[in-house]
Parts: C-alpha cells; structure tokens; sequence
C-alpha cells in the first residue's frame, strides 16, 4: 500500500468516525426526548381513561357493556369490572387477561396495601392506587380502584400496555436509520477524501515525473563535461580549444536547464517575482520581434508584425514577463517554421483581455497533442535531437500567463501552422 492509499484510508476513518460520532449523539438525544414524550403521552392517556371510566360509572345506572368494549378498543386497554363476587364486564376469558387482572388485584393488595373488600373511603371519591407491573407478556400500566356508586360500590381494574414495546420499535427504527447513515458517511467520506487527495497524488505524480525527466535532461551534459575534461588531459594542444568550446556550450546549456528548473519551481510555489507596471502592449511586441529579426533573416523567415490603429491603452502587467512568454513563442515558432516561411505577430483587444498572437505556417500541432504540448518536458517530436530545447518553455510560458490571471492557448493557423494566444486582463493604470 502506497502512502497515498494509506492517507486516504486514514482520512475517510477519521472523517467517517467523527462524523459518525456527531450522529449517532444526536439521535441518541432525539432518541431521549421522543422516548420521555411517548411516556408521557402514555401516562396522560392513561389518567384520562381512568377518569372517563369513573366518570361514567358514577353517572351511570345502568353499565353499558357496549360503552366498556369501546372504552378496551379505543384505548387498548382491559378493563375489569365486579361488584362484590360478581363480574360486571368482562369481554373474554382471556387467560392472558385473567392472570394480569388477578395479578394486578394481588399487587395493589400485597405490595401497597390496597383492600379489595373495603369501601371507599368517601362517597364520592374513588380510592386508587396506580404502579407500573412488569410481566412475562410486557410492562403494564395498572389501576385498582374502588368506586362509590350510591350505597354500593364497585372495584375495577384497569390494564394497558405501556410504552416500552413503542420505544423499542422507536429504538430499533433509530438505529437502523443511525447505521444507514453511518454507512452512507463511510462511502460519502470514502468518495470525498478520494477527490480530496487526488490532487496532492497527482501533484506528486507530477513532481516525481519532473525530477525524473529533469534528471535524464542533466545526465545528457554531465557526461559530454565528463568525456570533454578528461580529454584535455590526453589530447593535443591544438584540441584544447575545440574541447573548451564544448564544454562552454555545455556550461551554458546547464546553465539554461537551472534557470528553467528554478522558474518553473517558482511558479509550482506561487513564488513568481512580478513588477507589474503600466506599459503598451505594443512596446512589448515590437521589442519582442526586434531581437529575433536578425534570426529570421538569417534562416530567411519572414517576421511580420502587425500593430492595431488606433494604439492600444497602456495595461498593467509585468513586461519582462510578457516578453519572456513572447520570447518563447517566437523561439518555438522560428524552431518549426520552414525557410521561406512566414511568422505573423499581432497585438489586438477583446472584449477586457489583451491578446499576443504568434502563428507561424509550419507543419503545426496534432489536435491531440495540442494541451500535451504545455507540460513539462514534453515534445511533439520523440526524435528530436535539438539539445537547445527542453521542452520547458511552453510550461513556463502558461505559468506566467496565469501568473498574470490570463491563459495561453494553440490553435491551427490559416492555412497551415499553429497559432499560439497569449491573453491578460486589460488593466489600465
């Protein structure tokens, strides 16, 4: 397992488990309070069937067994009514029910003293004692009461499941939905810290792939200073010179490699040194062409430049910069255009950017090399020999553009070629 693969495992543990963590929290106090509420919805219904019961009983002659069993239906409840011996209302001989009735009258008699024989002790009143009764079928809520009705009275039990089977449906629904969601947490913090990570890979992909070719880019000159030196050793005196030209021709290309290396690290770090300054884009242009005029006459390239009229507005940028972006677009141009060819720079405005064009008429870029040819290292031509060329400054160029928050595209010239865009932002001063 590489480190990266290690991170991201490490990062969707911690994101899952703290996020986990929070969530199960809240459900667990959610949990709480719709807990205490069913209980105390529980108790409420309870009371109030207690004292609609005795309400009717007392207002009553005649004991609708019909009430009573809608009374048990509504409220879920057993409700057990006798006078003396005898059973007034009692639906069924459910033993389930005789035995929690029986039960209960037991409980009320034993555990808190309740006299089922005696009568109340008002005439008005009812005596009732109430507790909780936990059983093989359940946890009960139950009443035993005395009711005075005249000079008679009546002694009812009332039963109803409490609500501990609702909470533990209520628990098991939350748990369930807690490690549903735990696990969508766990794909979420999987997916999340992949995309998260996939960029410090890819950076460090790119980094390892740099060092890589920046190292095949040094071995190249180092052994030609090698071979040279140790030739000054054995050779003639009339080869001395040859081999200290190699060896300054070297120099420099190391030279040249460093810089690139330390710019292109520069930019990596957002470390760019600009001096952004007002000045006239076609200041830069034209001094850009006019240090590559005697090049292209020499290799019989025709350099054309064309200037907008009216002039262009002076734009805040760096001009050293811009004309290093330029240097490099002219040096690649003048690389690949054939002799007799033609390489037309133009300066224009669009919109709020300022646009360098560069298009030579060579053999131009394959549409999908086109964004290849901005990386690093990197050549249309794997055969190339030119040792002038690194394949840097198309990558260096594009960091100064965005550098400048602009870009730097190619495209296909008219009729042949490629053309290369420099655009910054219009910023007047």
């Amino acid at each position: 397992m590489n480190i990266m693969s290690r991170l991201r495992r490490q990062l969707a543990l911690v994101c899952a488990v703290v996020t986990g963590l929070v969530l199960v929290v809240m459900a667990a106090a959610s949990f709480y309070f719709s807990a205490r509420q069913l209980r105390t919805q529980s108790e409420a219904s309870f009371s109030s069937t207690l004292n609609t019961v005795f309400f009717y009983l007392q207002g009553q002659d005649v004991i609708s067994h019909t009430w009573l069993a809608q009374m048990e239906a509504s409220g879920s409840t057993w409700i057990s009514v006798e006078s003396g011996e005898n059973c007034l209302f009692y639906t069924s001989l459910n033993p389930v029910r005789t035995e929690l009735t029986t039960r209960a009258r037991e409980t009320a008699r034993d555990d808190y003293g309740f006299d089922l024989l005696a009568a109340p002790a008002s005439c008005h009143q009812p005596d009732t004692v109430s507790f909780l009764m936990n059983t093989g079928h359940g946890q009960y809520r139950a009443a035993v009461s005395r009711v005075p009705l005249g000079e008679e009275w009546l002694l009812v039990t009332i039963l109803a499941a409490t609500e501990q089977s609702a909470v533990r449906s209520l628990a098991l629904v939350f748990g369930g939905c807690v490690g549903l969601a735990v696990l969508c947490l766990a794909v979420f913090a999987w997916l999340f810290t992949g995309r998260a990570v996939r960029p410090v890979e890819e950076s460090r992909r790119r980094q390892t792939e740099f060092v890589s070719a920046a190292s095949h880019e040094l071995r190249s000159p180092l052994a030609v200073l090698q071979v040279s030196a140790e030739g000054l050793k054995d050779s003639p005196p009339e080869m001395h010179d040859r081999l200290a030209d190699i060896i300054l021709g070297e120099c420099a290309r190391l030279s040249r490699l460093a810089g690139d290396l330390l710019g292109l690290a520069g930019a990596d770090s957002r470390g760019w040194s600009m001096s952004p300054a007002p000045e006239s884009p076609e200041t830069i242009l034209l001094r850009a062409a006019e240090s590559f005029e005697p090049l292209a006459v020499r290799k019989g390239i025709l350099l054309k430049t064309e200037i907008p009229s009216p002039p262009l507005p002076k734009t805040v940028c760096d001009s050293q910069r811009i004309g290093q972006v330029l240097t490099i677009l002219l040096d690649n141009a003048l690389r690949y255009t054939p002799r007799g060819g033609e390489i037309r720079l133009e300066v224009y405005r669009r919109a709020r950017q300022i646009c360098f064009s560069v298009a030579d008429n060579g053999p131009g870029i394959p549409d999908d090399q086109k964004e290849a040819v901005f990386e690093r290292f990197y050549q249309c031509d794997a055969a190339r020999t030119d040792k002038e060329n690194y394949g840097l400054g198309l990558a260096i160029a594009r960091e100064i553009a965005l550098a400048h928050k602009g870009e730097l595209t190619v495209g296909d010239a008219v009729p042949a070629g490629a053309v290369f865009v420099l655009r910054i932002p219009a910023r007047g001063k």
